[in-house]
């Protein structure tokens, strides 16, 4: 998992989370108890999921390491899960939040993903917290905006998220054609 949020050419779905690794190396990991204990109390697309919540919850995945998802990746994990239950809720609040701003600030919606000498407003309210990445992601999945984006901005912030976005994406089932439809409700 982590190969795969760190790596430009690594592809979890492609290998199917597949690495190369001798067993032998596996058992004389330090962190061997933690995964076997982990992989007995939950099922195989729990203990995706539960890895997965700890490098999307990351600032950083390449920092992620193991000591904070034992510290921190049940949390992770319990609150990755309740965001996934209530997406549609939380998406509806994060637009909401988008409405606000242009208001406040006098923008059009386009103005919102504008790189006009920086970062565009969409992707400042993510970084301050404002609205979620997987709001970001819905948003890019529908506007296809990211790889204007990632033409316009060569900064080391934004190649990292547009990293972590591209790696997380595939992780997402969203039905786009939904959230299409509660945008043009939010937004016209």
């Amino acid at each position: 998992m982590k190969q795969h949020f760190t790596k430009e050419n690594f592809d979890f779905f492609q290998y199917d989370g597949k690495v190369r690794a001798k067993e032998d190396t596996y058992l004389q990991r330090p962190d061997f108890y933690f995964f076997e204990t982990l992989s007995r109390k939950l099922s195989d697309q729990e203990v995706k999921e539960y890895l997965l919540a700890s490098f999307v919850k990351a600032d950083n995945p390449s920092k992620v390491w193991i000591g904070d998802i034992k510290l921190r990746g049940k949390d992770c994990w319990l609150a990755w899960t309740k965001q996934n239950q209530s997406m549609q809720y939380l998406v509806k609040q994060d637009l909401s939040t988008m409405v606000d701003y242009m208001a406040a600030k006098g923008y059009s919606f386009n103005d919102l993903f504008e790189t006009m000498g920086g970062h565009p407003p969409a992707l400042r309210l993510y970084i301050r917290g404002s609205i979620s990445l997987e709001t970001l992601i819905i948003l890019d999945m529908v506007l296809k905006f990211k790889g204007n984006w990632d033409k316009d901005m060569k900064d080391p912030l934004w190649e990292l998220l547009s990293l972590k976005i591209r790696k997380y994406k595939p992780f997402l089932s969203i039905p786009t054609h939904k959230y299409k439809k509660l945008m043009k409700e939010m937004f016209l």
